[in-house]
């Protein structure tokens, strides 16, 4: 199981089991840049679209742009049965490489 509070080191060292990068932020904001790799599902759509978007088996992290609303839902997610982290910070501490476009 991962932390609940995930470092950027560890996603750009690769120290997680093969996570998903769920990106909360609004689409224009994703397109500007996002961790290569994440997919982009707005804050406002998690909890209707986890069940269908977010696979159990894996691990998840959740992006945005400071960590508060990621953390809020990856405890919502933890609470559903989810093995899910926040980045801390969120993008605004990303110093790895970014991705541009709607990925």
């Amino acid at each position: 199981m991962i932390s609940h509070r995930v470092e950027a080191w560890q996603l750009i060292e690769g120290a997680l089991p093969d996570p998903q990068l769920i990106d909360l932020r609004d689409p224009e904001a994703f397109a500007r840049g996002h961790i290569p790799g994440a997919q982009a599902l707005p804050y406002e759509q998690l909890q209707a679209e986890a069940e269908a978007r977010i696979h159990r088996a894996r691990p998840v992290v959740l992006l945005d742009g400071g960590g508060a609303r990621a953390a809020e839902l990856a405890l919502w997610l933890r609470q559903r049965g989810y093995d899910a982290g926040y980045l801390v910070g969120g993008m605004a501490r990303w110093m790895g490489e970014l991705a541009t476009g709607a990925g």
